[in-house]
C-alpha cells in the first residue's frame, strides 16, 4: 500500500505548521548538507532547492549516481530538475512531512530489504513522477 501512496500536500496553515514541525530535523540536515554544497539556495514549491550542487552534497549525488536527494523540505539537485525530477524529489517531501525523524530509518529498512527501486517510498515516488502533470 505504501508504494501506492502519493501524499498531498498539507493544505491548512496548522497541518503546514505541523507538517513542517515534524519534518524539521531532516530539513535541518538537508540545510547543513545544502550549505554544503557551495551553491545559492532557492526556494520553490515550499522546499529549499539546491540545484547545480557542487562540494560535498554535489559529490556525495555524483558518487552514488543520483540525480537529487531529499532531507525534509530541502532537495539538493546534481544539476537542474526537470518537472519530472521535481515531482518525485516533492512526494519524498511529503513523505518526511508524514513520517518525520521516522523517515530516514523506514527509507533505509526498505533500502535494505527491497534494494532502491523495488523500495516502497522509490515506487510511490516513482509512479507519482510518471503520472500525470498534476500529480
Amino acid at each position: 500500500r505504501l508504494a501506492a501512496w502519493a501524499p498531498s500536500p498539507p493544505t491548512s496553515p496548522v497541518s503546514r505548521a505541523v507538517a513542517y514541525g515534524w519534518a524539521a530535523p531532516l530539513t535541518a540536515a538537508g540545510l547543513l548538507l545544502g550549505a554544503l554544497s557551495r551553491t545559492p539556495p532557492r526556494v520553490h514549491d515550499g522546499v529549499v532547492r539546491f540545484d547545480d550542487a557542487r562540494g560535498l552534497g554535489g559529490r556525495m549525488l555524483r558518487w552514488r549516481g543520483f540525480a537529487a536527494a531529499t532531507l525534509g523540505h530541502v532537495i539538493i539537485a546534481a544539476g537542474t530538475p526537470g518537472e519530472r525530477l521535481l515531482r518525485h524529489e516533492l512526494v519524498h517531501v511529503r513523505q518526511a512531512e508524514r513520517w518525520g525523524p521516522l523517515f530516514v530509518p523506514l527509507y533505509l529498512a526498505g533500502l535494505l530489504r527491497y534494494g532502491y527501486r523495488q523500495n516502497p517510498f522509490e515506487r510511490a515516488a516513482y509512479a507519482a513522477a510518471d503520472g500525470p502533470a498534476a500529480a
